[in-house]
């Protein structure tokens, strides 16, 4: 008998390490590094760009200093880094490369960002082979962080780095949870609460979900869109269908026309999304006749 129990005790403490371990390896592997970024002045109304017919990426102009050139950063929420294309900027003598960091200064509007630790990612395309846009990079969620931020969808701007909440918004803000500079709201869709997160990397989809979620609240007769992306390093399959549903934030409802499943994640990906208690990942598209006011001081969001 007191065999058995130390078999019983070992198995549970086993259990409870694995457990443990697993938290730890997850919290570790997701916790991004120190915000390096240094940011300076409001930036004004910056008018974005779309790329493509789906409004799949979401592009903010940025200008280096003493250059009249446009370049072209994707803003990605589900970023937690801004990070250079290392094909796209192998040419830009305004940015001063060691290995796989870089030093440089630029400009969003009249916002003035910089870094001697910008992380440099091996994907991305030589800056002379786009004739049309110049995308070198990704700015991430760092540029929220501590700050207030506008995006209007509806008239297609963004305000960084304000110093005062937009009267429109004032009485109208809820909470939102910012842990690891992942940007997670709380909504309820077909009557229960659910975190999802804010992801505007997803651009052109309004809820990624999981294929159980997704094949309950598709409608029956839905015609199934069927894509194939490239998010880094991985190919993903969507499966896109119609719904009928609201998911309200706050006092707000948002109208859910499309939502979507995915294959391809890796399972570190789909552990990640587990353990973190998230439905799914909000792209813009959910949002494009909304303005939102993200307060990353007091972990504060409005929608209008």
């Amino acid at each position: 008998m007191k065999i058995l129990k130390k078999i019983v005790f070992t198995i549970l403490m086993v259990l409870v390490l694995s457990s443990l371990g697993g938290y730890i390896y997850f919290d570790r592997k997701f916790t991004p590094e120190k915000n390096y970024l240094t940011v300076e002045n409001e930036s004004g109304n910056i008018p974005f760009t779309w790329l493509g017919e789906e409004k799949n990426v979401l592009l903010l102009p940025i200008h280096f200093p003493n250059d009249t050139v446009t370049y072209y950063l994707q803003f990605d929420s589900g970023s937690p880094s801004t990070v250079f294309y290392s094909k796209a900027i192998h040419k830009l003598k305004q940015i001063n490369r060691n290995r796989e960091r870089a030093k440089t200064i630029f400009y969003i509007g009249k916002t003035k960002i910089m870094s001697d630790k910008f992380q440099i990612l091996n994907i991305g395309n030589d800056d002379d082979k786009n004739d049309t846009l110049k995308i070198i990079g990704t700015i991430g969620a760092d540029v929220l962080e501590n700050r207030k931020t506008v995006i209007n969808f509806k008239e297609n701007y963004m305000e960084l780095n304000l110093s005062l909440e937009p009267i429109q918004f004032q009485g109208k803000l809820f909470d939102f949870n910012f842990k690891k500079r992942k940007l997670i709201i709380r909504g309820l869709l077909n009557g229960i609460e659910e975190n999802f997160l804010l992801d505007s990397g997803t651009s052109a989809y309004e809820l990624l979900t999981n294929y159980e979620i997704w094949e309950k609240l598709k409608l029956p007769n839905s015609k199934i869109n069927i894509e194939k992306s490239q998010s880094w390093d991985n190919i993903l399959t969507t499966y896109t269908a119609n719904c009928n549903q609201n998911i309200q934030f706050g006092d707000k409802k948002i109208k859910l026309t499309n939502i979507t499943y995915v294959e391809g994640f890796s399972q570190t990906q789909y552990s990640m999304m587990k353990l973190s208690g998230m439905t799914g990942m909000l792209g813009n598209k959910i949002f494009l006749n909304n303005c939102l006011y993200i307060d990353c001081t007091e972990n504060k969001i409005g929608i209008e």
